[in-house]
């Protein structure tokens, strides 16, 4: 008998990747060959079969329908496909399934495969989880679905050679200093850029979490590539052209406002209007911090920092990066809205010269907004009455 210790997520990786080619579990003896040995013992030892035997090819594929089952929605969709149980795409390769489902929903499928290895990174915890000594005696802990996720690199698609580009929000032109113009004899690019701490913080915690990402900055006038991995677009859209592209596809815009007035954030289909709070002696007090995630079909995954100031700004950014709050306020988001597209709203607070976040993993955010596929943003989470700069008009 092999003991929990010895199945590794390694090994049990390696054998679902080769039980996933082929007609994978469209032929369920495939699990005889694909699993390893151990593999087998370990998710195998509560049956009496035979080793090798059509009842034991049986109790295996059982197992592994109930980890399937245990998945969010969206990551049980992409496994059923992987492992050939979806009939509307059941193909004899694995290359030819994922191209159906990107057929049908409609992305590149790039974007299937990429979602498709997190949910079976995800199918690999669940059955380690079920198959240990303390699940099996019935005193496991939290269901992994509830886990705090080991980093941060799968959520914002930090894989080793990803290209990441950030586009940072610019100075309008007539408020520039002199030497941010490249004729001026002191020229300093960096000095166009608003949001510039947003700028440095992602590339700091992008570079400390996944050495191995190709980083790039750019103002939007001088942003032209649509090849990225991942994209994040950083200020809103007054001083950023590239957010202000995408606001069609939102479902909340600012109002704008002269400088030096807040620009609030609207949300119509809610009726929701919500600025910065203030003191009475005008001293900020909150900020709302707005984190979009988008996937686009060409299989790049967008990222909006959005905010009513540069506090939320930098809020967006810090809240789901830093190191232990960050953790498990991805975990949060993951659990909630699983690989779906969402927006994000918290409150930023700052204190001192220290920037105060939520974490999600003790006080719910303010409002979440998520979508599947191409389909309307509609609210799984509303706590905007907490809030005391929030106006609910008609919508």
């Amino acid at each position: 008998m092999v003991s929990a210790q010895s199945l590794s997520a390694a090994s049990l990786r390696e054998s679902l990747i080769r039980l996933r080619k082929g007609l994978a579990l469209a032929r369920p003896t495939s699990v005889l060959t694909a699993l390893t040995p151990e593999v087998r013992a370990r998710l195998g030892e509560s049956s009496s079969a035979i080793p090798g035997s059509a009842e034991e090819a049986r109790h295996l594929v059982a197992v592994l329908q109930r980890g399937v089952a245990q998945l969010s929605a969206d990551q049980r969709a992409h496994v059923e496909v992987d492992f050939n149980l979806d009939t509307e795409h059941q193909h004899p390769t694995l290359t030819e399934r994922q191209e159906s489902l990107a057929q049908k929903l409609g992305c590149a499928a790039k974007t299937v495969r990429r979602h498709a290895d997190q949910a079976l990174e995800t199918l690999i915890y669940v059955l380690l989880a079920a198959h240990t000594p303390a699940a099996e005696s019935g005193q496991a802990g939290a269901p992994a679905g509830d886990s705090v996720p080991e980093d941060l690199t799968d959520f914002w698609g930090l894989t080793a050679g990803a290209r990441v580009d950030i586009v940072c929000s610019e100075i309008p032109a007539a408020e520039r200093p002199e030497y941010a113009d490249p004729s001026d004899r002191n020229y300093l690019r960096y000095a166009k850029f608003a949001d510039l701490d947003t700028l440095i913080y992602l590339r700091t915690r992008f570079a400390q979490l996944s050495p191995d990402v190709v980083v790039r900055d750019f103002a939007p006038s001088e942003y032209y590539d649509t090849q990225a991995d991942v994209l994040c677009v950083v200020g809103g859209p007054p001083w950023n052209a590239k957010f202000r592209e995408f606001l069609p596809m939102l479902p909340f815009h600012f109002e704008p406002h002269p400088l030096g007035e807040d620009d609030p954030l609207v949300v119509p289909e809610l009726g929701l209007t919500i600025s910065p709070h203030w003191t009475a002696k005008q001293e900020l007090l909150q900020d709302l911090a707005v984190l979009t995630r988008l996937t686009l079909g060409n299989g790049t995954t967008v990222f909006l920092f959005g905010g009513c100031l540069t506090l939320g700004v930098l809020g967006a950014a810090r809240c789901l990066l830093e190191a232990d709050r960050g953790l498990r306020s991805v975990g949060y988001m993951t659990n909630l809205v699983g690989q779906d597209d969402f927006v994000l709203v918290t409150e930023t607070r700052r204190v001192g010269g220290l920037i105060d976040v939520t974490d999600l993993g003790t006080a719910e955010p303010l409002l979440v907004l998520t979508r599947t596929a191409n389909n309307p943003f509609t609210a799984v989470v509303d706590n905007t009455s907490r809030y005391p700069a929030t106006v609910h008009t008609s919508s």
